[in-house]
C-alpha cells in the first residue's frame, strides 16, 4: 500500500452488529424448545404466542437497525477509499441483457 494507510476493516463492528440484528430473530424463533410452554400468560395469551408476536415487532426494529448500520458502514468505507485515493468500486455486475438498447432501439423495457 502506498502512503502507509491502513485499509478499512472488512469486518467492522457495524457489520458485526448488522449480522447480529439479522441472526438474532432467526435463532430466537428457530429454537422452539426455549418457548414451547403455555405459561407465563400475558393478556390471556399463552407464552408461545406472545413470544412469537414479540419477535415480529423486534425483528422489524432489528432489520431497520441493521439497514442503518450497513448504510453508515458503507459511508465510512467510501470516506476511507476517498482518503486513500482508491477509486470507487463498482456496485455489482451488470444484469445480462441490461446493457445497451433493446430490439426497439431504446433503453427502456421491451414492448413498452
Amino acid at each position: 500500500m502506498s502512503g502507509g494507510s491502513t485499509p478499512y476493516k472488512v469486518i467492522s463492528p457495524l457489520r458485526l452488529f448488522a449480522t447480529f440484528c439479522v441472526l438474532a430473530p432467526t435463532v430466537a424463533v428457530i429454537a422452539v424448545p426455549t418457548y414451547d410452554s403455555a405459561t407465563p400468560r400475558l393478556g390471556g395469551f399463552p407464552f408461545y404466542y406472545w413470544y412469537q408476536l414479540l419477535w415480529v415487532v423486534l425483528t422489524g426494529v432489528l432489520m431497520v437497525a441493521a439497514f442503518w448500520a450497513i448504510k453508515l458502514d458503507e459511508g465510512k468505507r467510501r470516506q476511507a477509499r476517498a482518503a486513500a485515493g482508491t477509486p470507487e468500486s463498482p456496485t455489482g455486475p451488470e444484469m445480462p441483457g441490461s446493457a445497451g438498447p433493446d430490439a426497439d432501439g431504446d433503453e427502456g423495457v421491451a414492448g413498452v
